[in-house]
């Protein structure tokens, strides 16, 4: 049976009912939803079973069903794996905004220390380039680069492989590592 859309499903069923008067007729049966929509013109009748938060559909005007799975109801298990790299990724995310702010702070003590040099010494020329600002930029992207990474992961909706997800874990990992040597070296 094919899965559709909740949009698709809207335009099948405007598609017999847009524009005309119709009946609808319902009941229930052992937790099971039938209604039925007839043209009151006697132009097309559109069908609907609902079970659990999934609705299959048909209709004269197309006849094969289809069904529809209402997503609020339907709960996406993630795999450890993936959950794992969700939070990597969030992790990355703090790690881009730690940068950011301490490319921030640096350009505005660089900028104070290049100002008072400046009135120390008026009639000497001096010249001041940073990337300071444009570095804290690069880092805003990233962050939302990750931050929306993560919450691509975290939508069950997206497929993603799990040699995909093994592969963001290990870069994760790899990268935390050689963070971890740069800090221990800085300190020795």
């Amino acid at each position: 049976m094919e899965r559709v859309t909740f949009e698709e499903y809207e335009a099948a069923k405007a598609e017999v009912l847009y524009g005309k008067e119709y009946e609808e007729t319902s009941s229930m049966e052992n937790n099971v939803i039938h209604k039925q929509y007839v043209c009151k013109d006697g132009s097309g009748i559109f069908y609907e079973r609902t079970e659990n938060g999934v609705t299959e559909f048909w209709s004269t005007e197309y006849s094969k069903s289809r069904i529809y799975a209402d997503k609020a109801d339907e709960k996406v298990e993630l795999s450890e794996n993936r959950k794992k790299a969700i939070k990597r990724l969030y992790k990355l995310v703090y790690w881009f905004a730690d940068e950011m702010l301490n490319e921030e702070d640096t350009e505005k003590r660089e900028a104070a220390e290049f100002e008072e040099q400046r009135k120390k010494e008026p009639d000497k020329l001096q010249i001041r380039v940073s990337a300071h600002d444009n570095n804290a930029r690069v880092m805003k992207d990233c962050i939302r680069e990750a931050r929306d990474a993560a919450e691509f992961l975290k939508s069950g909706e997206n497929d993603v492989e799990e040699w995909q997800i093994a592969g963001i874990n290990e870069c994760s990992t790899s990268a935390m590592k050689k963070e971890l040597y740069r800090m221990i070296y800085r300190q020795l």
